[in-house]
């Protein structure tokens, strides 16, 4: 990945686009990577630089046993104490100099099993597993997003009120600005001439379209094509 970075004492700071593709959902997630280069001394920075952390990758190297058997004794608690238990992946470095079987890949296998965390043999050189690694926390990370969105008609909401109401939440959940967002719908609502007491399809239908086209600036168009057409059919299917 891209290791264009500004770097700050004890720190690099770099970004990394992902799309994800889900059944009638795209998303676009951006991490803002924070690497804290494994420095043990500097308390104040480190605590500094988890902050607000919602997911690691712990990377040891294979061929330094001891940084390995870090991540388990020092990095793991030390993480849990800064920001509780977020989703976490484990990745041993330097997988083109270690050797097969060796101890340092033992255990780092071992610490993932009992942790349950996802566990990769990589290597920066060579890229193998890299992109592996980023993959998994970023499903990691939208997990829940996707474990709450409706899957199957018997899982949509019922009523109109309820559809405008996933709606918009679905809507400002997507933006990421709350603020910003709900500015955006209620001008929309506005120029459609929606009532939230008591919503009509046809009015619903018509500030869809207004949201799609603030959600082409924000997101991707394809995005929110996808969701125009989602959020079309709960409107369409919802009773009221």
């Amino acid at each position: 990945f891209d290791d264009k970075y500004i770097a700050t004492i004890g720190t690099k700071v770099s970004k990394k686009d992902m799309q994800l593709t889900k059944p009638n959902l795209i998303i676009n997630l951006r991490m803002m990577i924070w690497d804290i280069l494994g420095q043990k001394e500097y308390s104040k920075i480190r605590t500094a630089s988890l902050s607000g952390a919602q997911g690691v990758i712990l990377v040891g190297d294979l061929t330094r046993p001891e940084t390995v058997k870090s991540l388990e004794a020092f990095w793991i608690p030390e993480i849990e104490a800064a920001v509780g238990k977020v989703p976490t992946v484990l990745v041993g470095n330097k997988c083109d100099l270690a050797d097969k079987g060796s101890m340092a890949i033992t255990v780092l296998e071992s610490i993932g099993q009992n942790l349950e965390y996802p566990t990769f043999l990589a290597s920066a050189k060579t890229g193998e597993n890299v992109e592996n690694a980023f993959a998994t926390l970023g499903e990691m990370l939208v997990a829940e997003v996707v474990a709450s969105r409706p899957k199957g008609a018997e899982e949509l909401p019922q009523t109109l009120s309820e559809a405008v109401d996933f709606i918009i939440q679905d809507f400002c959940a997507q933006y990421g600005d709350l603020e910003k967002a709900m500015l955006i719908v209620q001008h929309q609502f506005e120029e459609a001439g929606v009532d939230i007491r008591k919503p009509s399809k046809d009015a619903v239908l018509q500030a869809l379209e207004g949201l799609a086209k603030a959600e082409e600036l924000s997101l991707t168009k394809t995005v929110a094509a996808v969701n125009l057409e989602e959020r079309q059919r709960m409107v369409i299917l919802a009773k009221g």
